[in-house]
Order: C-alpha cells, then structure tokens, then sequence
C-alpha cells in the first residue's frame, strides 16, 4: 500500500469501471498524501527507532567501548535537567528489568542500555560507524531516486538547525530516533551485513549482475555471534517479537539440524505436526515515532533466517501504523512462510 493498477497509464478505456482506490491517472498523480509513485524502499527516509540500535552496539563493541560484560542497571527512567528519557516497558508496564547487557539489550529492546551506550560511544562515534554499515550515502542501487538518507553530527545540527548538539540528542540517537534517517533498503542492507558476516554489498535487481563489495571486515565475528544471539532471542520467548516465537512451518523438506532447522517438540505426541519444522530467525523490531505526539510511530521489523545460515533478509516498514512488533512482524511472518513453505 498504496497500490495501483499499472496498466492504467496504458489501457485507461478498459479498466474504466473499477473498484480500486485509484481511478484514474490523474487519482494516481494528484494523490499528495499516499504518494503512489513513491518508490519507498530507495526514496522514503524514516527514523529507524530500534532496529539502529544494532549499529549503535556493534560501534560499542568493535570500538573496545563495552564487551559481553558491560552492563546497564535499568532505572525506567533517565532525568536530564527538565528532561527525561524512559525506556519502553517502563511507558507500558511500570517495570524494569535489572541489569542488562549487550545481548539482553538488543533482546528486549532496552532503551536505558542504549542512552548510556551512546553517551559512552558519542555522536561522532556512532555516526563513523553508521557510515560503515553504508548510512548517510546512496548504495549504488541500479535504479534511479535513491535517497542517502541523514546521519547526524554536531556540526550537521548547527549548519542545518542552527543550535548546538546536546546530550538529549545523543539518547534520541542511541535508539534509533531524533535527526537519524535511513531508507529501507539502507536497513535491509545493515541486516545482510550481520546476516553475511560482516561484508557490505551493492544491492542489484537482476541476479546475473555481479555486486560489487563497497565495504568489509568491519565487524569481527565475536560483535557478530553477539549481535546475533540478541536478534536471536528477540524473535524467541521472552523477547519482543511476539509473532516470530518459536516459528513453525510444513514441509517436510526441510532437513533438520538441530540448530537452524529444529524438530517441533510437539510432534512426539501428534502426528499432525510430524512434517512441521520449527525455523530460527534473528531479528529486531523498531517502533519509530516521528510527526505530532497524535501520529501513529512508523512500524519496522528487520530480520534474516535461519539465523545461523541465512537464506533470506527480510525488511518490514509500515507507515503511521502502529508498534513493530504487533504491525510489521505479522507481516514478515507471512513472507517466511511463503518462503519456507516452498
């Protein structure tokens, strides 16, 4: 959505009577609002909310900043003078949840964990390490319209809104919201970087084409095995993909192997589930709020699978609608089962 019928633009007589939203060429063109013609995976820029927070740990962790031990104990809530800075289950539910650390951090999606990972690491470090993983400049895509999106500096923010870079900032930052703005093939391509072990491709449409490597060996496999485990248990009970949990699929195809392909436990006792497997997938949702507090946030899932031998990156971004976890992971589940069920 939006969609629109493209044989329109050739055969306007035949598809006169319709019953979609759009008519006509001219409902297509004069629509401002949803903007049809929109290409939003190279063209729309959003702030990614929590999915960023994947680059911000992989600069904590690859710039010696924190490791595997660091942690943050939760409060709910940080108070900069008249400001305050609260994690998401505090909003919710009231509740914190102790110590966190890397992996419980990308886990439950902690927003303490990355106020303070970002105000060790710094604007500027996040941003040299956004630039890595390809944020900030186009990816070369062999389609025209392709926006690089915003990583943000402290002289960006004075040049562009004439005031100076603040420690608030740096919190927006850390999870993924405030001046930060990436297009969703920008994300996907961040997710393939994790996914593949660390190189950063040019993204092609034709499968023939060779893609050419615009950056690697950024990320040692330790960040990588860390990041994953945290995506990992994100789409696993007691994380905060709740559509993801213990995903199944038939087909009995599927060899299992214990760790990207696993038996589901129920089938010992039901032999309706005996041809089901149970798949692994590494992801990290993102709830982006942008516009008036009234605007519904922008809904992100971004994920790959099997987590330990990915076929398949899957990028989700449903526009105003709501939290990513209830919006846009029911979404790529549907894709994942279109693409395990085959």
């Amino acid at each position: 959505k939006p969609s629109f019928d493209p044989n329109l633009f050739t055969l306007p007589l035949v598809l006169q009577d319709r019953s979609d939203d759009y008519q006509s060429v001219y409902s297509i063109l004069s629509d401002f609002k949803n903007q049809p013609l929109l290409n939003r995976a190279i063209s729309g820029t959003y702030a990614p909310g929590s999915t960023f927070k994947l680059i911000v740990a992989a600069s904590g962790l690859e710039n010696n900043i924190i490791d595997e031990g660091f942690t943050v104990s939760d409060t709910g809530v940080i108070t900069v003078g008249a400001f305050s800075f609260s994690n998401w289950y505090f909003t919710q539910y009231g509740k914190t949840e102790g110590n966190v650390d890397i992996v419980k951090g990308i886990k439950r999606s902690n927003d303490i964990f990355f106020y303070k990972l970002a105000e060790k690491i710094g604007v500027d470090g996040i941003s040299n390490f956004a630039s890595k993983f390809g944020l900030g400049d186009t990816l070369n895509l062999d389609l025209p319209g392709e926006e690089k999106g915003i990583v943000p500096t402290p002289s960006w923010k004075e040049k562009t809104i004439g005031e100076p870079w603040y420690l608030g900032d740096t919190y927006h930052y850390g999870i993924g919201q405030g001046y930060v703005l990436v297009t969703p093939i920008q994300m996907n391509a961040w997710t393939q970087v994790i996914a593949n072990g660390g190189t950063l491709y040019q993204p092609r449409l034709v499968q023939n084409q060779k893609s050419k490597i615009k950056n690697q060996k950024f990320l040692s496999e330790k960040t990588i095995n860390l990041i994953r485990e945290g995506m990992t248990q994100s789409c696993s009970p007691g994380g905060v993909a709740w559509p993801l949990f213990q995903f199944k699929i038939q087909n009995s195809k599927i060899k299992i192997d214990g760790k990207n392909f696993m038996e589901v436990p129920e089938a010992t006792v039901s032999a309706n589930l005996k041809d089901y497997r149970e798949v692994s997938i590494a992801c990290k949702t993102g709830t982006a709020q942008h516009g008036e507090a009234e605007d519904l946030p922008h809904a992100w899932i971004t994920l790959f699978a099997p987590a330990y031998n990915p076929q398949i990156v899957v990028t989700v971004l449903a526009e105003e609608s709501g939290e990513g976890s209830n919006i846009a992971a029911p979404i790529a589940k549907k894709i994942l089962e279109e693409w395990f069920g085959r």
